[in-house]
């Protein structure tokens, strides 16, 4: 293992590698750092003893190339970073197995999260993997196929009223009050958050040393796509001349706060308090850690990106349009980053000859409330007769 401490990313305040949440200097965004001369390859720098690592074969997701929907968009490439293909249908599993490691090296036997439903999911999996107790804290609105999935693993599940930022602060007081180590997947645990580099790791070795000139990611409080942006930072230490890619986070209209901190040209990301969109996924409002949207922004107007916000029928526009051009079925988090692509399209924010990868987060099995269909399906009578009126001859 590399890692020498962890540091904040406001402040510059140094920490060693212990179980720590927030900058005690500042309440700042904490970060790992390594001594990456002593590293081979951008991915021998984990937070965790490799030898240790509990895992249930996340990650090496596949790589799609969407040339039906580019020419249908108009764009010479588009690329599909599957993230649903993880264990446990979404991104999520990558941070949370790294977390999880972490959380077996420091000793502990319980573990907390709060979650919209994927990050519940799977630490649930990597908990009962790990012999691990898990306590998961999820708004009362999360979709019920996330929830049983969740109850599938063990864990105790705890609906709580109102936005997803009260299972935030609910989780992190009980966490702290009873030292349960917290796996909630903001930027709240700096070793969770680097478990998403791998994803630069792989698209790298993917396209062959090729980087993308934008890679679309949808963005609660941001987390996967600053992870990404580090991984391709670690990439270029190791690989002399590697261009780093355009980062471009996508939010629902119905909770827009880094979008709309971009589009006011500012620097500070204001939370908003009561979300109103069916992408569950990407609804944090960021109350109680406006930081992280912060942090966030900072990142994507350091990589030369945006922050868009795209509305509900967009997204599900987005869903469908993917599952009948590709084959690919994603769930309305997901979608909104095909979304996002459409709508920078039509901004001229990107060119038709630009290399996209959209970063497609989690399954459509996970949240089917609201899922279009084009028509219902018929009930026929076992016979060739029926069959052939509903079918045509």
């Amino acid at each position: 293992m590399h890692a020498t401490g962890l540091k904040c990313v406001f402040c510059q305040a140094s920490y060693s590698l212990e179980p720590l949440y927030e900058c005690a200097a500042c309440t700042g965004i904490l970060e790992v750092v390594y001594d990456r001369a002593q590293a081979d390859d951008a991915r021998d720098l984990l937070p965790i003893i490799r030898q240790n690592r509990i895992h249930l074969g996340e990650g090496e997701t596949s790589l799609l190339s969407a040339r039906r929907l580019a020419k249908r968009l108009g764009i010479k490439e588009l690329l599909l970073k599957c993230e649903f293909m993880n264990p446990t249908g979404s991104f999520k599993d990558r941070p949370v197995a790294i977390g999880i490691s972490k959380a077996v090296e420091f000793g502990f036997q319980k573990v907390i999260a709060a979650s919209s439903g994927n990050g519940a999911a799977s630490v649930a999996a990597y908990a009962a993997r790990a012999g691990l107790e898990a306590i998961i804290l999820v708004p009362e609105s999360t979709p019920i196929e996330k929830v049983r999935q969740t109850l599938a693993y063990g864990a105790r599940v705890i609906r709580v009223k109102g936005p997803y930022s009260n299972c935030f602060s609910l989780a992190k007081q009980l966490g702290e009050s009873q030292n349960i180590f917290n796996l909630t997947t903001t930027l709240l645990n700096p070793y969770t958050v680097e478990g998403n580099k791998a994803v630069a790791h792989e698209l790298y070795e993917q396209m062959k040393g090729i980087v993308p000139d934008v890679i679309y990611v949808p963005i609660g409080a941001g987390p996967l796509l600053i992870g990404i942006y580090r991984g391709y930072e670690e990439v270029r230490h190791f690989h002399e001349g590697t261009k780093l890619p355009r980062m471009a986070g996508i939010q629902a209209k119905g909770n827009n706060p880094i979008a709309t901190a971009f589009k006011q040209g500012e620097s500070d990301v204001r939370s908003e308090p009561n979300p109103q969109t069916i992408a569950g996924g990407i609804a944090d409002g960021l109350v109680g850690y406006e930081k992280d949207g912060t942090y966030t922004l900072q990142i994507v107007k350091q990589s030369n990106g945006f922050v868009l916000d795209v509305s509900d029928s967009r997204i599900l526009e987005a869903q469908i349009l993917l599952a009948e051009e590709e084959g690919v079925f994603v769930e309305p988090s997901a979608a909104a980053g095909i979304a996002g692509l459409m709508k920078s399209l039509e901004e001229q924010r990107i060119s038709e000859n630009d290399s996209v990868v959209v970063v497609l987060t989690g399954h459509g099995l996970k949240d089917m409330g609201n899922v279009r269909v084009a028509s219902e399906v018929p009930t026929i009578e076992n016979g060739m007769e029926q069959l052939l009126e509903v079918v045509g001859k």
